[in-house]
């Protein structure tokens, strides 16, 4: 009968792929903070009976990941800037469900829900930017487990008693699964409260206030809006009726 060889790896080249996970697990999501402009700053700001609004839409995939700290254009998402200069004298509040994105095939898009942006991002979201290809936590987890299956088959070779434990061996790979499953839990952590924090609370813009924040709109290229128009945007000032406003993303300063 043939004896079958086991491929054996030495202590140093375990470590080097322990270390490799390590790096994956401890590289994590970045957030940004980025200035406000101003609507009289912006080429399409729209003057509604005092209150000022201006847009700008994030098309550009660099310009989006960093404003945003990660590639969100590549999760599915178009992010589109909104601020508000409140000199009505009362109080402004937008309608969400009749606010739409309109792209250049004249196709109107609705605003991603929170669930639904939170579940597009922490699909994509970059755990380890050392390592090609570890964009999502999953992948992270299959790394580390099959590190841990090397791991496992080497400690049954002759050698690695003596150079190296055991339990040293297996321990060390378990760290590593912890550790990934430890910060694709701190990344999303960090995303929901991030994004949250950027979004557009829908709640009255009262007069004298600046209010901004970001609406999510569905982005993913090929099946979703990949350009952009205008914003018609749904507004109700004080007691009057609601109104639609349009704001041309033709015209947003760069």
């Amino acid at each position: 009968m043939a004896q079958i060889k086991t491929k054996r790896l030495t202590p140093g080249r375990l470590l080097a792929l322990l270390l490799g996970v390590s790096i994956i697990a401890s590289c994590s999501y970045g957030d940004r903070v980025a200035p406000i402009r101003l609507p009289d700053s912006s080429a399409n700001m729209v003057d509604v009976k005092g209150l000022k609004v201006a847009a700008t839409a994030y098309v550009d995939r660099d310009a989006a990941a960093d404003a945003y700290g990660f590639d969100i254009r590549k999760a599915g998402l178009l992010p589109v800037q909104l601020t508000f200069q409140n000199e009505s004298g009362r109080p402004a509040r937008i309608n969400p469900g009749q606010t739409f994105l309109v792209d250049k095939n004249n196709n109107a898009w609705p605003i991603l829900s929170r669930e639904k942006t939170y579940d597009r991002t922490s699909k994509y979201v970059k755990i380890g930017e050392s390592a090609k290809g570890a964009a999502a936590p999953s992948i992270l987890m299959g790394a580390a487990g099959a590190v841990a299956g090397l791991a496992i088959g080497i400690v049954t070779g002759e050698n690695v008693g003596e150079t190296m434990g055991k339990g040293a061996a297996i321990g060390a790979a378990g760290g590593a699964i912890a550790g990934g499953a430890d910060a694709a839990a701190r990344s999303k952590r960090k995303i929901r409260d991030d994004l949250a924090e950027k979004s557009l609370r829908n709640k009255p813009i009262e007069p004298g206030h600046i209010a901004y924040g970001t609406l999510f709109f569905p982005g993913t290229s090929g099946s979703e809006a990949d350009s952009v128009r205008h914003l018609r945007l749904a507004l109700s000032i004080g007691q009057a009726s609601e109104e639609v406003v349009i704001i041309d993303l033709d015209q947003q300063s760069e």
